[in-house]
């Protein structure tokens, strides 16, 4: 029981003990939740007033936002209703212009139209003229019925009258001209510059009496005149030309004209006897020989102007020998200008009351200082030009070598220029530009400024539009079957002896001129391997402008095709003929006399090196020693520069590193990269492609580029494109481009192209601020930076990451960098915050600008003068403390003490807040470099190639050494001449301790030059490049 009571005690204290747990627990828990329960009201509370604000921004977000997309619709819409406008305004543009080209041509045939009738309206009322004067001299002969008949002879009021308005229109027509635009070349002008008659319009009796001056007399009556120039510069018919090549056969017909005096009265009866000889050389200017116009001088004495006296009797005119074609220089003959000209030679214009000097021949004029820049040889102008038919001697000189003018000059500017531009002869020029030339040459009174043409193929064009525009074809239609008959032959021996009889049967000018262009085109064939026109090429061009077609009137698309390749056989047969043969139908060392230079203006042709013989030492010597003669100290002549390309590119420039860099080690990844060559006369050729380094080191050899562009690489090759549904680029190098001409507005030594070593100054802090930045801001490790041979510098970044960027990329990349911005026009460029000036570019900047902007103070005159300063101190936003320097700047002498002014001013502690950073601003836009943006943002843009040539400088785009920046001195860079230079005086050392082995393998030329140390630079960078394949991205956008 004891126990038992024992128990229920023990229980009774535990039911107790856990009942006061039991309360203390809920007096705990009631406390803990009533707090908790205060702090979630305190919380709400906060909250509520927390996020009602958000809650209300947020609402005025989404109505903003409603009101701006309602604002961007209505301006869609506009943008929309203004683009059909635009269209709208284009077609309209369209067809206006299309009613101006219709009528500009109608006014051009109008004119042309009033030009032939009146010039036949001017040799009508020259013959009227004649015969008014006859009657009134023998008025009293003629019977009254007669005379009453030719009354209106004698009413001379209304002649005068119409030649009086016909005049003043005339001379209106030619002072105003046509009011458009001459240098619209998207307007398809037609004019016609070789005029010929229409069809069954009458001879003019002038041209008739041209015939009859040539004609000889079989009595002479008075003693021979030898080379009456007069009598000489009148013939113009090639079917009269008496010339002493050769003793063709003739036929010499007697006439005796009879005037009785029953008709003319007061005058003796006369008797003339004439001698027509007739050359029996074919031409369809020659229908029949036998017809001819009997000389009517003794009729009457004025009726032939140029007819000589009888006292005089002009002989058979001679053709001049060689010795004479070098002294066929200008007769110059002072005249007093009237009316404003323009010099031949410097295009300037001579003013009313100025003396000019006007050569009687040619018809050019130029100062009297400009004399000795004419154009030689002088080619005498062809008198009646304009009223000529059309045929080729009516555009030949009177006096032998027979050939027109335009083709002598537009052949000597080809050659002189260079016979090696690629296409020459094949590519067009620009039509409107060589039908303008050539209404020079035929229509003009001098000869054309051939130096101001930049397109040589203008000047080709130019002589293949004269040919073309012939009447007759330069081989005329009656010799064209013995032609083609000839090229037939099989048989080689009877293939000579008929195209020599074809030749020795063509007119004078036709033979003439035929072989001064076969020689030219010869020499051009010559050159194919750098022009790429051969012989086939050319007989291909030039086939159906010589021949012509067997009926121009009538030809069907199996005809055509026919002729072609007959004439294409003509032309090959001609062009096959050595030119010994070609120079026995001119005088003696005509070709190479009647194209010389002019010595005065014309600067020595230097490109006598090709590619077949640049290959030892002695050719180099013989090219340097003519440089020595001709190249101008001061500046690289550009013209030299194609000459001196094929030994660069054969012995100097770097293959081998070159394409290992662009490989990155695989083929294919080369073979897909995209090239660009510019060739000689500015020829542009994109999407270029090679399978591998070989194909490219052959390709530049071959074709020698003035210009290698790098460009992209692509998802297949370029060359391939067309094959391709999708073609676009995958990767590139990272490309940076700073120029000096961004910085004209503040540099003052040099402008434009121009360099010297004080302007250089921005371009070292250039690299100084961006290298930092690609290497330790984006970890690109493989930088190579270039000079850009003139006035630049470019930088590569070769790294795996930096080629696989895209645009946005790549944009992104250069707005980091880019710290000055605004265009020429903007005074202020650079805008700094308390958060920008802490950026790390500006920070790199502002620490290269403190050392370069001290040395750039001493040298230009940004704080010298009170114009310079003002624009310094434009850039300060207070115009307060700006005014309180300025007049600072009047008390102290030196920039270095203005400078300090500057910098005093601005960092006293109350200035204005946009004030603050100025002083780093001044800095950061006087020397922060300025980015090319375009060039960097897209991928697909291209950038010229290391170890270029810059046609400007003749120097050599060559690599900088990062570690020697400082050093670096552009005007110490070795230019092509130079390291040509170099390279023959090597030559010459070594000459005998090569032997014959080693001259047949190609050495690295390049390190026995001056070129060594940048070629290391440049291949310690590709060395430093991972070989490694094409990144994975690529992989997956390749085509197969």
């Amino acid at each position: 029981m004891h126990e038992l009571h024992l128990i229920i005690n023990i229980t009774t204290e535990i039911h107790f003990f856990v009942d006061k747990l039991k309360r203390s627990a809920m007096d705990k828990l009631s406390n803990f939740y009533m707090k908790i329960n205060d702090e979630n009201k305190l919380v709400f509370e906060n909250l509520e007033q927390n996020v009602l604000p958000f809650i209300q921004f947020t609402e005025n977000i989404i109505c903003r936002w409603h009101s701006i997309e309602e604002e961007n619709n209505s301006l869609l819409n506009l943008n929309r209703r203004y683009e059909q406008e635009v269209e709208g305004n284009r077609k309209k543009v369209k067809e206006l212009k299309a009613e101006l080209m219709e009528a500009r041509s109608q006014i051009a045939a109008l004119m042309a139209g009033k030009q032939a009738l009146a010039s036949e309206k001017q040799c009508l009322e020259d013959q009227i003229e004649l015969v008014r004067e006859m009657l009134k001299d023998d008025e009293n002969a003629i019977p009254e019925k007669s005379r009453k008949r030719l009354q209106f002879l004698t009413e001379k009021s209304r002649y005068e009258n119409s030649k009086c308005s016909t005049d003043e229109q005339g001379s209106v027509a030619s002072t105003t001209g046509i009011d458009y635009d001459q240098t619209d070349d998207s307007l398809d002008r037609k004019v016609t510059f070789l005029p010929t008659s229409k069809p069954g319009r009458k001879t003019s009796i002038n041209l008739q009496r041209k015939r009859s001056r040539s004609a000889g007399r079989v009595e002479p009556s008075a003693p021979p005149l030898e080379e009456d120039d007069q009598y000489l510069c009148k013939k113009r018919s090639k079917d009269d030309m008496q010339i002493d090549h050769a003793k063709p056969a003739t036929i010499i017909t007697k006439t005796t004209l009879t005037v009785p005096c029953s008709v003319i009265s007061g005058m003796p009866e006369v008797k003339t006897t004439t001698t027509r000889r007739m050359s029996m050389n074919k031409s369809a200017s020659e229908p029949h020989l036998l017809e001819f116009t009997p000389t009517l001088s003794a009729v009457h004495p004025n009726l032939l102007k140029s007819q000589p006296t009888l006292g005089q009797t002009p002989a058979t005119p001679k053709t001049p020998t060689g010795d004479s074609i070098p002294s066929r220089r200008h007769f110059f003959a002072t005249k007093t200008v009237l009316k404003p000209e323009n010099c031949d030679v410097c295009s300037k214009r001579i003013v009313f009351g100025k003396l000019i000097l006007r050569c009687n021949d040619c018809k050019t004029q130029c100062h009297q200082e400009c004399r000795m820049g004419a154009v030689v040889p002088c080619i005498a102008r062809t008198p009646m030009a304009r009223r000529a038919h059309g045929k080729l001697s009516d555009y030949v000189p009177p006096q032998g070598p027979f050939i027109p003018h335009v083709v002598v000059h537009c052949i000597n500017e080809i050659e002189r220029r260079g016979i090696d531009v690629v296409g020459l002869y094949r590519v067009p020029g620009t039509e409107t530009h060589i039908l303008d030339l050539l209404a020079k040459f035929v229509s003009g009174k001098g000869v054309p400024n051939l130096k101001i043409i930049d397109d040589i193929n203008v000047l080709t064009g130019c002589l293949k539009k004269f040919f073309q525009q012939l009447k007759e074809p330069l081989i005329p239609l009656t010799s064209r079957q013995d032609f083609i008959n000839a090229a037939m032959e099989v048989d080689e021996l009877k293939k000579m002896d008929h195209v020599h009889q074809a030749i020795k049967e063509l007119p004078y000018p036709n033979r003439d001129t035929l072989s001064f262009l076969v020689m030219h085109l010869q020499k051009v064939a010559d050159a194919s391997v750098l022009n790429k026109m051969p012989k086939t090429n050319l007989a291909k061009v030039f086939g159906p402008t010589v021949l012509g077609f067997s009926d121009r009137q009538v030809q069907n698309v199996t005809q055509m095709i026919d002729d072609s390749l007959k004439s294409e056989l003509v032309m090959q047969l001609l062009l096959s003929l050595p030119q010994q043969y070609w120079k026995q139908y001119l005088p003696a060392n005509e070709q190479e006399r009647i194209v010389a230079k002019t010595t005065t203006t014309a600067p020595v042709n230097a490109r006598i090196i090709t590619t077949a013989n640049v290959v030892d030492g002695n050719d180099i010597q013989i090219f340097l020693l003519i440089m020595s003669t001709a190249k101008v100290a001061v500046e690289f002549e550009e013209s030299y520069l194609h000459g001196m390309l094929p030994l660069y590119y054969r012995k100097l420039f770097p293959f081998k590193p070159y394409i290992k860099w662009l490989r990155y080690g695989c083929d294919d990844y080369f073979r897909r990269r995209e090239f660009a060559f510019i060739l000689k006369g500015d020829i542009y050729l994109r999407y270029k492609s090679f399978d591998n380094g070989l194909c490219f080191e052959k390709e530049v050899i071959s074709s020698i580029p003035e210009k290698i562009d790098i460009g992209a690489v692509y998802n297949v090759e370029p060359k391939c494109r067309q094959n391709s549904e999708t073609f676009f680029p995958v990767e590139k190098e990272m490309v940076l481009d700073i120029d000096l001409s961004d910085y004209d507005e503040i540099r003052e030594c040099c402008k434009g192209g121009s360099i010297c070593k004080i302007c250089w100054h921005f371009i070292v802090a250039a690299i100084k601020v961006i290298d930092p930045i690609l290497l330790d801001d984006f970890g690109f490790e493989h930088r190579l930076w270039v000079y850009s041979g003139r006035r630049g510098v470019h930088c590569w970044v070769a790294d795996k990451e930096a080629r696989n960027m895209n645009n946005e990329e790549r944009s992104a990349v250069v707005e980091y960098i880019s710290v000055v911005v605004g265009g020429e026009g903007q005074k202020k460029k650079v805008f700094l915050n308390e958060e920008s000036v802490l950026h790390p570019v500006i920070q790199r900047g502002l620490v290269v600008a403190s050392n370069i902007f001290p040395v750039l103070l001493k040298e230009y005159s940004w704080l010298n003068s009170q114009e310079s300063w003002g624009a310094m101190l434009k850039l300060i936003p207070d115009k307060t403390i700006a005014d309180a320097l300025e007049s600072i700047f009047e008390k102290v002498d030196t920039a270095e003490e203005r400078w300090q002014a500057i910098k005093m001013a601005l960092s006293k502690p109350h200035i204005p807040d946009n004030c603050r950073f100025a002083v780093s601003e001044i800095l950061l836009q006087y020397t922060y470099p300025r980015l090319d943006m375009n060039v960097s943002k897209g991928i697909n843009h291209l950038l010229k190639s290391p170890f270029c040539i810059h046609p400007k400088t003749g120097k050599v785009c060559v690599p900088i050494d990062l570690e020697k920046v400082d050093e670096f001195d552009p005007t110490s860079v070795p230019a092509i001449d130079d390291l040509l230079k170099e390279l023959s005086e090597n030559d010459a050392g070594e000459e005998n301790k090569v032997d014959n082995e080693k001259k047949n393998r190609k050495p690295l030329d390049y390190n026995r030059t001056t070129l060594k140390p940048y070629v290391q630079i440049f291949e310690r960078f590709v060395n430093s490049l991972p070989k490694e394949d094409i990144p994975q991205r690529e992989q997956s956008q390749m085509e197969f």
